[in-house]
């Protein structure tokens, strides 16, 4: 008993109420890394990586931290909100000024992928924190 109470704290204290049953965890991961890291690294991380040429919007997507935090204009992913979480927004060709990828809209399937997954506490395993090497713009008193 003292044992299930510890867990149930460390889960709640952690915010991951739903790593309670292993096995959702695992479907959660297995659809991230199958259905959401793959579209990700295809049609985004040209524009929005850590090793992008110039990262667009100041919006990292390849880690976790950085797709929580967003980019110039907000959140891209907030858990379990569509409304809050930018990406949707771009993905879904809602807004002419936030289409992305900008080139074609991805198919309805990956779009619903992506509501499903946020719906569902966007689960991202990817825990590494990156800074963006190339800045935008040139600081002359940090160069000194």
């Amino acid at each position: 008993m003292q044992g299930g109470i510890l867990r149930i704290t460390m889960l709640l204290a952690t915010g991951t109420a739903w790593a309670a049953d292993p096995a959702v965890e695992r479907q959660r991961l297995e659809f991230f890394e199958t259905k959401i890291r793959p579209v990700l690294v295809e049609h985004c991380y040209k524009c929005h990586s850590a090793s992008s040429e110039k990262v667009k919007g100041g919006l990292l997507l390849d880690t976790r931290e950085g797709i929580r935090k967003g980019g110039e204009s907000g959140h891209a992913v907030v858990p379990k909100n569509l409304d809050e979480s930018l990406l949707i927004k771009a993905i879904r060709y809602g807004d002419e000024d936030l289409e992305m990828p900008p080139k074609e809209k991805l198919p309805a399937s990956v779009i619903a992928d992506f509501e499903k997954w946020i719906r569902d506490g966007a689960v991202d395993p990817r825990r590494a924190t990156r800074r963006v090497a190339k800045s935008d713009s040139i600081d002359i008193e940090a160069g000194r």
